[in-house]
């Protein structure tokens, strides 16, 4: 029972010491804020004193020093009562604020004090802004002489390089000088003006003043810059090229072209307006965008040069190029008219399709709208309807279409051509087949054979046969060109058939019967040569010369192998 009293007066003792402990750390905290409310209050209260600071008020007795007119008068009074405004009304509200919050903070109220001290440093912002927008005023005016002087100076530096570049090159200027001096003479006159109101202190004057300098110096600056480019471009150098360009096209339409499509009298008409505009507004020195339009001019003289060396170019391309297409019209004209002329022969001679006369008569058709074609474009040309320029297009697809005229006639006549030749050829090589077949003939009865098969004599027959229907293609009128072929084709087959089938036949025999006689020298020794050789001739006497050669061949091969070769051999030397 003791032991449990000790241990609960212990625990009372270990709270105790807790909450001690909390409260001491409570009341540091709360001193700690209390200390830094007070310390943001006291900042408040400096911050309020800065509002009609030691600047403000210098600058107030500057501006009071500087009114001798009406105007600062005004503005010296307004700012006067701004800030006597922000002194004795907003200062002493932001106090009442202060020592109001004071009693607050005094009172343990610390939610409150801290709103109160917001709503405080929103009306020390407004108040210090309003301050320093008053000192900014105010100082533009005590700052405005020796801020304005030291433009003015700028200013002078720059009207002195241009009145130097003016005074140097003074004739460049032409009619525009008097104009130039008499701005100069403004420009002058206002500087003059500046001291006189910054003396007056007529501040808003002088600022109006120096950006009316600063305008006059820009402008006369790039008048003196670019006047002297204007007066010789538009003066000197585009009269010359429009001088130049009315003798071109005066002479270019005496010499027959036709340039109606440039328009050239009314664009030299509106050129001379614009010099003339731009030179009316030089005068009050307005040059905006005036050696952009002159060079406009210029870059204008150039086209046109090209468009007159264009049209002379063209011309003399016109010109070849109508004497190249009447020339190929006159020989198409020429050959199709021969054509003509033969066509009936041709119809005779050959089998010529209705196709083939169709394209023969298209050629023509087209050939007489391009001559056709031909004369209105030269109709065109000699009335001076179109530029030239344009008439070599023209030309240009008559030359085409001449051209693909020439190729189809070519196409047509070549294959005319080859008819005749196709028929000429035909009887040349019926020639060379006869004779083929003749020396036929005449080799297998030269060598006086003892038989000749009847395969033989078939082939003979249809050789003969082919060669006698080309004969009757070549007696036929109108000549098929495409059958006549077709048998010279077949005849030159079956008679070089027969020309190689007449060689082999004979060869085949001589070197039979060369091979029975050398092996009759062994006939009488030999019982099986005696044998193979008598077979041999029987095979040769009933025309199988192949066989008889291999079968006495073959015999020989017994006694002297090798003998085939030699056998060869002396054929060829025989």
């Amino acid at each position: 029972m003791e032991k449990f009293v000790n241990t609960t007066t212990l625990i009372w003792s270990i709270i105790v010491v807790v909450l001690i402990f909390l409260s001491i750390i409570l009341i540091v905290l709360k001193n700690r804020k209390i200390s830094k409310l007070k310390q943001h209050i006291e900042e408040l209260e400096i911050e309020k004193n800065m509002i009609v600071n030691a600047p403000v008020l210098t600058e107030l007795s500057k501006v009071e020093n500087l009114v001798k007119n009406e105007r600062m008068t005004d503005r010296y009074n307004n700012w006067n009562r701004e800030i006597t405004i922000l002194r004795d009304k907003s200062i002493p509200h932001i106090t009442d604020m202060i020592i109001e919050i004071d009693s607050l903070l005094e009172k343990k109220q610390y939610l409150l004090t801290i709103r109160k001290i917001t709503d405080i440093e929103i009306e020390i912002y407004k108040s210090k802004k309003k301050a320093d927008y008053l000192l900014d005023e105010m100082q533009l005016i005590t700052s405005s002489e020796a801020r304005n002087r030291d433009y003015i100076t700028k200013l002078k530096a720059q009207y002195r390089e241009v009145i130097q570049k003016f005074n140097k090159n003074k004739d460049d200027y032409g009619e525009i000088t008097p104009s130039i001096e008499l701005q100069m003479e403004n420009i002058e006159k206002r500087f003059k003006d500046f001291e006189t109101l910054l003396e007056d202190n007529e501040y808003d004057e002088v600022e109006k003043l120096i950006d009316s300098l600063d305008e006059m110096i820009k402008n006369i600056t790039v008048v003196v810059e670019e006047v002297p480019t204007i007066v010789l471009m538009g003066r000197s150098l585009i009269p010359t090229r429009v001088d130049e360009i009315n003798k071109q096209y005066e002479k270019l339409l005496k010499d027959g072209y036709q340039l109606d499509y440039l328009n050239i009298e009314y664009n030299l008409s509106e050129i001379e307006k614009k010099i003339h505009n731009i030179f009316d507004r030089a005068k009050i020195l307005n040059i905006e965008d005036s050696v952009l339009e002159l060079k406009t001019m210029v870059e204008y003289f150039d086209s046109v040069m090209n468009d007159f060396d264009l049209e002379k170019r063209s011309r003399k391309v016109y010109d070849d190029t109508c004497k190249i297409v009447i020339s190929k019209i006159k020989k198409l004209e020429k050959i199709m008219n021969d054509l003509y002329l033969q066509l009936d022969d041709l119809k005779v001679s050959y089998d010529l399709t209705r196709d083939e006369l169709d394209v023969l008569h298209g050629i023509n058709k087209d050939l007489e709208l391009v001559h056709k074609d031909y004369d209105t474009l030269l109709i065109h040309s000699n009335n001076k309807t179109f530029a030239y320029s344009k008439l070599n297009k023209e030309i240009d697809v008559l030359n085409m279409k001449t051209s693909k005229l020439e190729d189809r006639l070519d196409y047509c006549l070549e294959t005319l051509g080859t008819m005749k030749d196709d028929e000429l050829r035909a009887r040349e090589q019926l020639k060379e087949i006869k004779s083929i077949l003749k020396e036929a003939k005449y080799k297998i009865k030269e060598y006086k054979l003892p038989v000749v098969t009847n395969n033989y004599f078939i082939e003979l027959q249809d050789a003969s046969d082919s060669i006698k229907e080309i004969v009757v293609e070549l007696e036929k009128k109108p000549i098929n060109i495409n059958t006549l072929n077709t048998r010279v084709d077949t005849s030159r087959d079956l008679v070089l058939k027969l020309y190689n089938t007449t060689n082999e036949l004979v060869k085949t025999a001589k070197l039979a019967e060369m091979a029975i006689v050398y092996g009759n020298r062994y006939r009488s020794s030999e019982e099986e040569v005696e044998n193979g050789l008598r077979h041999a001739e029987s095979l040769f006497y009933r025309g199988d010369y192949k066989k008889a050669l291999e079968t006495s061949i073959d015999t020989i091969e017994l006694i002297e192998p090798g003998i085939y070769n030699r056998l060869l051999e002396e054929s060829r030397v025989s």
